[in-house]
């Protein structure tokens, strides 16, 4: 019979392998899966929060380029490269926590992120960006971009809208999966369930998240209230809807382009999802462009 001693040791033993492995698998949940680099030239300033950087292609007016949860700014690349083409200058921002953009306070809200377009834009000696470009939750930052700084922003161009209420319970679960799951088949159809229109995820969407940013923003969001910054300020606005986006549904940036009346103008992208960019890039930057057309302004 094994004695109270050496039955408590091994006990001891047991936990402490238990415990390990947990923590080994919260390593894994929670480290980053890196993007592919982002376009443009790498620029480190110093932020509100610290170290912040972001990602400068172009020349001319200037067009704030805002990331989707976490999510990194090189999800861009194409439309960034588009807008240079066109005259523009894009810059676009690496949130806090992704590729060398220092977290700030613990106690985050969205203004927090919004105070870093201010210091990109001071950064660049812009006194106006000529628009900023948010992605799904980018569009949440670049609408409380524009109700605290109105003055600093031309037009509003928000892509995969969402904000008043929260997806759907399954493609909740789907966005966990992609932001926190392990790599493999079931994490592969989750991104696609939550993100694209068809079923086959892009190399560029297995990777380029970042767990502990998501952890972040979400601290973010909930900071305040929707109606503080949903009308987005006073600037002019276009809506880009993905037809198929399960995420942020069609209706609900349909309520929104009516709520706004005249100063919205809302397309309907078809054959794509909640990422909407690796899908529609050309259909994406085709809108934008005709929207942001107005040289007199650069």
């Amino acid at each position: 019979m094994m004695s109270p001693k050496l039955l408590l040791k091994r006990g001891a033993i047991f936990t402490l392998v238990i415990l390990m492995l947990l923590l080994a698998g919260l390593g894994v949940i929670l480290q980053d899966r890196p993007a592919e680099p982002a376009a443009g030239e790498r620029v480190v300033i110093t932020g509100p929060g610290g170290d912040l950087v972001y990602h400068r292609l172009g020349q001319g007016g200037a067009v704030v380029l805002l990331p989707s949860f976490a999510r990194s700014a090189a999800d861009f690349n194409q439309l960034a490269q588009a807008l240079a083409d066109a005259g523009y200058r894009s810059l676009a921002i690496q949130p806090q926590g992704i590729e060398g953009s220092a977290f700030g306070s613990l106690d985050v809200s969205l203004a927090d992120y919004a105070a870093d377009i201010a210091a990109v834009l001071d950064a660049e000696g812009v006194a106006t960006a000529h628009a900023v470009v948010g992605h799904a939750y980018g569009n949440r930052v670049a609408r409380v971009f524009a109700v605290n700084h109105p003055e600093r922003v031309r037009k509003l161009v928000l892509l995969a809208a969402g904000g008043g209420k929260p997806p759907p319970p399954d493609i909740n679960a789907a966005i966990r999966k992609a932001v926190f799951g392990f790599d493999g088949a079931a994490r592969d159809a989750a991104i696609a369930l939550a993100f694209f229109a068809g079923e086959t995820v892009p190399a560029a969407w297995v990777k380029g998240w970042y767990p502990l940013a998501a952890l972040h923003q979400t601290r973010a969001t909930t900071a305040q209230s929707y109606s503080s910054w949903s009308h987005g300020g006073s600037a002019p606005m276009l809506i880009l809807q993905p037809a198929d986006d399960t995420a942020a549904a069609p209706a609900d940036s349909e309520k929104l382009a009516t709520q706004l009346g005249e100063r919205a103008t809302r397309h309907v992208i078809a054959n794509a999802g909640h990422a909407l960019l690796p899908e529609q890039a050309e259909a994406v930057a085709l809108h934008i462009l005709r929207y942001l057309d107005t040289p007199e302004e650069r």
